[in-house]
């Protein structure tokens, strides 16, 4: 059917209703990307993986940190223990998580600089897979010895070890661990002889070492502490840049010579690819709770240092001590055990 054109006020009319109609459409398309916007970060719990069982060192230390950081970021910061490989499993979910910043991890000195070295088929890469955050915390060593053993002083253990056909026994928790590669570090640079007895962990090492069947052995000072009180081992020296202030009587080693420190290190990582503005958001969050004197102390009472960083200050102590680590397990021609 053919229809005539509409008359001169018709037109008028049908104008108007357009434009009406036009104005009404147009504007929930204007406000629309408004709405489509994301919630600012963070909107919801952050997961923290922790690469370890829960109640050892990585875990006592993050869940007071994961506290603090809470506060700072506003959602909550929930620990997920994910144990195994050596850290391998649950550091590479770490690196597999998406980008957005609602997982993040701790790593550490044996993760990040010692497992490259040791493990051809580590499913992570540290330099490739991660985005650096922060330090949470530094550390030292002590090496011990039986209290039955008539040593007291670096020059002491060095001296015996030279003067006994096979050396000293020196225990670890097992091959490829931070503790093996120490004394490894230890006996070339004091040419030592010393003869590795690996054990399934510190613990029962510890237990060895105090009933005198191992000579030797480099300890955390938290684990240590109570035999050290307790008389069952002595404290020989520690690792650190000086005095640790738990042991102010034990001498450190860079005493006798100053190129010669261990120091570990825990801290927060994300994976490959977190935005800058999230990134930062969860440095400054690390470093605010590192500023509670609760934590503060209580990290003190358990032997560590505090000590946060910038992304960059992580991103090159973990190429520098990986770099340092590998160097030792070449020329040890280590193996993981």
């Amino acid at each position: 059917m053919i229809h005539p054109p509409p008359s001169r006020g018709r037109r008028a009319a049908l104008a108007r209703l357009t434009a009406s109609l036009t104005a009404s459409l147009a504007a929930p398309l204007v406000a629309r990307p408004a709405a489509a916007q994301p919630a600012a970060w963070p909107s919801r719990p952050i997961r923290y993986v922790v690469p370890f069982p829960p109640g050892g060192p990585t875990d006592v230390i993050s869940r007071p940190l994961v506290e603090r950081m809470r506060d700072a970021l506003g959602q909550p910061v929930v620990i997920e223990n994910v144990g195994g490989a050596n850290a391998a499993i649950g550091t590479a979910r770490i690196a597999r998580a998406s980008p957005d910043g609602y997982t993040i991890g701790l790593g550490n000195t044996g993760a990040m600089t010692i497992n490259p070295s040791l493990y051809p088929d580590l499913p992570y890469d540290p330099a490739r897979d991660f985005t650096p955050i922060s330090l949470i915390t530094e550390y030292d060593n002590v090496l011990l010895v039986p209290a039955s053993l008539p040593v007291r002083t670096l020059d002491d253990v060095v001296a015996l070890s030279r003067s006994r056909p096979g050396g000293l026994a020196y225990g670890s928790a097992g091959s490829g661990s931070s503790n093996h590669l120490s004394m490894e570090l230890l006996a070339r640079a004091f040419d030592m002889r010393v003869e590795h007895v690996p054990y399934r962990g510190t613990a029962p090492a510890l237990l060895d070492l105090a009933a005198g069947r191992i000579a030797l052995l480099f300890d955390l000072v938290a684990t240590a502490a109570p035999l050290i009180a307790g008389g069952q081992v002595r404290a020989v020296a520690t690792t650190g840049r000086a005095r640790h202030p738990l042991l102010p009587d034990v001498p450190a080693i860079a005493e006798t010579r100053a190129d010669f420190t261990v120091i570990g290190w825990m801290a927060v990582f994300g994976p490959r690819g977190l935005p800058d503005a999230v990134r930062d958001r969860l440095n400054a969050a690390v470093v605010e709770a590192l500023t509670d004197p609760g934590l503060i102390e209580r990290l003190r009472g358990l032997g560590y240092a505090r000590r946060s960083s910038t992304p960059g200050e992580l991103a090159a102590r973990v190429e520098r001590d990986g770099e340092s680590w590998g160097a030792v397990i070449r020329a040890a021609g280590i193996r993981p055990g």
